[in-house]
């Protein structure tokens, strides 16, 4: 008797575990793409603007192939735009909230906050008056 209650017990304890979902494994990760061809360091080397290149930016000045940066953004930006008097200061906390530009961590101001390195004209991210006064709403 005792061994048909250990018998019937085995046959309990394995048809919960056939029941039990079992976890799918996940198909191997396929190599991603890179998002850029970069094109030969002697063809850019002496290259000025890296905006437009052969008709769009040259990525590969600031981005490496999983599309991260080379570099500190605002870095990225001196290595070829002089900061002088007069240009917004980066690098500093935005005390108003914005939700539609890009700050960096800690809710720092960056060239990228104001400016699109990405567009081909106008690199604001919105008209002047409208884009000052996103932040600096006294300036209305």
């Amino acid at each position: 008797m005792a061994s048909r209650v250990l018998l019937a017990a085995a046959f309990v304890a394995a048809a919960a575990c056939a029941a039990r979902p079992r976890p799918v494994a996940e198909p191997p990760a396929s190599p991603r793409k890179p998002l850029f061809e970069p094109y030969p360091a002697a063809e850019v080397a002496a290259l000025k603007s890296p905006h437009d290149y052969k008709g769009k930016p040259l990525c590969q000045r600031c981005h490496l192939q999983d599309g991260q940066l080379t570099g500190e953004p605002n870095a990225l930006c001196r290595s070829c735009h002089r900061l002088g008097h007069g240009n917004h200061p980066v690098d500093v906390v935005q005390r108003t909230p914005v939700t539609d530009l890009p700050l960096l961590a800690g809710g720092k101001v960056a060239c990228h906050t104001c400016h699109d390195p990405h567009q081909k004209k106008s690199r604001l991210r919105k008209p002047f008056n409208e884009l000052c006064t996103t932040c600096h709403a006294a300036h209305r």
